[in-house]
């Protein structure tokens, strides 16, 4: 993770686990809210249970890596 500096030229570097699209909390509240702070926050990756919906998480929030378990990163 990197640290936030007081000029603001670093941002906090978050993944996010349970990351469905279609339901949850991530959906709902905790990714729009961390986007909407891009200034303070990077998402960077994303996991949920499914491949499908890791990889339509990482698409529908502009997520570049996107897992179903920690071992597998979608291409």
């Amino acid at each position: 993770m990197t640290a936030l500096s007081r000029g603001g030229d670093q941002r906090i570097r978050v993944g996010i686990i349970g990351a469905s699209p279609d339901r949850g909390w991530a959906a709902q509240a905790h990714i729009p809210a961390l986007k909407s702070l891009s200034d303070d926050f990077e998402i960077t990756a994303l996991a949920t249970s499914r491949r499908e919906s890791a990889d339509a998480a990482g698409k529908l929030f502009g997520v570049p890596r996107a897992f179903d378990n920690p071992s597998s990163p979608s291409p």
